[in-house]
């Protein structure tokens, strides 16, 4: 997979760059972070939808900076393709994990609560820290 893929497959669309809605989601991505770790006592599950959250918006951001959005019915799974594109040279295990992290949310909102153990919670939130740090460093020296 690769960007002409995602437009050629009508799942990313080209947009104008949009560094105001790429910093929105960076800002959403930090606070989930933060959400993920005061959760993680509490609720497994719940913190770790918020820490895969966190990395669809640091996701968000990439895309929304570079000038794409995702088209279609699939807009989580366009931004993990995307993620894999932009990210996977740098990040690869955690661009794998964040596919994981996508369906095993699924299944733990809408199939089977409690399905979430610690450690996958603190991994995601872990990977989400990565995900993070690498797309804010990317955005500061390229966009903002």
């Amino acid at each position: 997979m690769n960007l002409s893929d995602l437009l050629r497959e009508n799942k990313a669309r080209q947009i104008k760059p949009d560094l105001q809605q790429a910093q929105e989601c960076l800002t959403a991505a930090k606070r989930d972070i933060k959400t993920a770790k005061k959760l993680l006592s509490e609720d497994c599950d719940w913190a770790f939808s918020v820490a895969y959250n966190a990395m669809l918006q640091s996701t968000r951001a990439l895309m929304f900076a570079e000038g794409y959005a995702a088209k279609g019915d699939e807009p989580h799974k366009t931004a993990v393709e995307y993620a894999e594109v932009k990210l996977g040279a740098k990040l690869p295990n955690e661009t794998r994990l964040f596919e994981q992290m996508r369906k095993k949310r699924h299944i733990s909102v809408y199939e089977k609560a409690g399905s979430i153990s610690e450690y996958e919670a603190k991994s995601a939130i872990e990977t989400a820290e990565k995900f993070f740090s690498e797309i804010e460093k990317r955005l500061k020296v390229q966009f903002l």
